[in-house]
């Protein structure tokens, strides 16, 4: 009698684990690329507003597939505002301005 390279049983724990990685990324996303937006987010604050930023916990939302985050100026860390990935076309746009004029306007 034959004895199988991989029992019943470790076949279906690694099917049950690759299960469960697969619905791992599905809500939270690919690890890599929450990196690698973050690093994209900074860059396009940096170089739009000319100030070095600080970001916030990346987050993913599962419903439209894209990435988003909080960031605030190093310079002022209570001017926090919204980063993210239209969910159209995935570009990044942001809150800064918004959140700019509206403390500027004494609204809170």
């Amino acid at each position: 009698m034959k004895h199988p390279i991989i029992s019943k049983k470790s076949l279906f724990l690694m099917i049950f684990l690759i299960f469960l990685i697969g619905i791992y990324f599905l809500f939270f996303g690919l690890p890599w690329k929450s990196i690698a937006s973050k690093k994209q987010f900074e860059s396009y604050l940096e170089n739009k507003y000319q100030i070095e930023f600080k970001l916030k916990k990346m987050d993913f939302d599962f419903m439209h597939r894209t990435y988003l985050t909080y960031a605030y100026p190093v310079s002022d860390p209570t001017l926090v505002f919204y980063v993210g990935q239209d969910i159209e076309n995935k570009e990044i746009h942001d809150l800064y301005k918004y959140e700019l004029d509206k403390r500027k306007a004494g609204a809170k």
